[in-house]
């Protein structure tokens, strides 16, 4: 059995605003020339990590930021000059740039390399890696303008987008992954500001109702021994599982066999004592220290958290936490 985690795209996931290659990618199949825009390089702080990208088409519109608001407008006029004059540039906005009107309050400076050559082909590569959960690198030169796609000989950790001499090496990670498993408010709660933020969620549950409320919000849900093991299989280096049952007695074995898998966050509902108990139980399972030290318990980032509001934003919290201690989200 195949478990479908729907995909929330940039007009209902926050973190879609961050991936701008699918919509690149319509824009070029609708005919229209575009410019991917790479921040490449920063002089002092910034509010984006090299790597950040805008994606920006011939009428002007364009998707992704590179700063806090100060620049997009003036980013998008320049690529579409770019575009025009069919050439791609290296600018450098704010501290030691040419262009003194465009202040940035952080004071830094920002290079950005305007690329109108990376072609359909390229974009259509990238998103066939990233639908297949493989970690992939546009290399582009900074010189020539010339860029290939590179698949990564291995998958995660994901390294830090930088710039080697003169060209750049802009990696890209599957989209986050969220696999949910119990039942009641609760997961269901994570799962609507999962899906808000815009992770990858499918549920398994073997409750009818809770079931019925995840799929009612256009979230997978499913159950059954086959469901559940799929599920579990389909956890890789970008995914984060939350464990929320309230009778602890069906864990020990969903425990074993997500701690076997690479995710990067698995995290169970339950109290210290709970806690306790959990880890003796899967101790005696022959899970060694080290294995069981991956488990998030209690729950979530917010201290003595009650309701199903701030116990869902806690665990999402600390779910991107550790996304972006692994370099999976900025």
């Amino acid at each position: 059995m195949t478990i479908v985690f729907k995909h929330f795209d940039a007009d209902t996931g926050l973190l879609g605003e961050d991936d701008v290659l699918p919509q690149l990618a319509r824009w070029q199949r609708e005919g229209q020339r575009t410019a991917l825009v790479t921040l490449v390089g920063v002089d002092g702080g910034a509010p984006r990590q090299p790597g950040a990208q805008m994606a920006v088409a011939e009428d002007g519109s364009f998707v992704g930021y590179l700063s806090g608001g100060c620049l997009e407008a003036a980013v998008a006029h320049e690529a579409q000059a770019a575009i025009r004059a069919g050439v791609n540039r290296n600018v450098r906005y704010g501290k030691g740039s040419p262009y003194f009107d465009i202040k940035l309050p952080c004071g830094s400076g920002l290079d950005l390399y305007f690329d109108q050559r990376v072609g359909a082909a390229q974009v259509q590569e990238l998103l066939r890696h990233r639908a297949a959960r493989r970690m992939c690198t546009l290399r582009t030169s900074l010189v020539d303008g010339t860029s290939i796609v590179i698949p990564a000989a291995s998958q995660g950790p994901l390294p830090r987008s930088r710039r080697e001499n003169e060209h750049f090496d802009r990696h890209y990670s599957p989209p986050l992954r969220l696999l949910l498993l119990g039942s009641g408010p609760l997961l269901n709660a994570i799962a609507v500001l999962a899906q808000v933020s815009g992770l990858e969620t499918a549920v398994w549950s073997p409750d009818e109702e809770t079931r019925n409320e995840s799929g009612g919000r256009g979230i997978s849900a499913f159950d059954g021994a086959a469901a559940l093991q799929s599920s579990i299989k389909a956890l890789d280096f970008a995914s984060a599982a939350v464990l929320v049952f309230h009778d602890h007695e069906a864990e020990p074995e969903i425990l074993a066999r997500a701690l076997e898998t690479e995710c990067f966050y698995l995290g169970v509902l339950g109290n210290h004592a709970v806690h306790r108990q959990r880890l003796e139980t899967l101790q005696h399972r022959g899970l060694t220290a080290n294995v069981r030290a991956r488990l998030r318990a209690p729950v979530g980032s917010i201290p003595g958290a009650k309701s199903k509001a701030t116990l869902a934003a806690g665990v999402l919290a600390e779910i991107l936490a550790e996304a972006k201690a692994a370099n999976l989200v900025s």
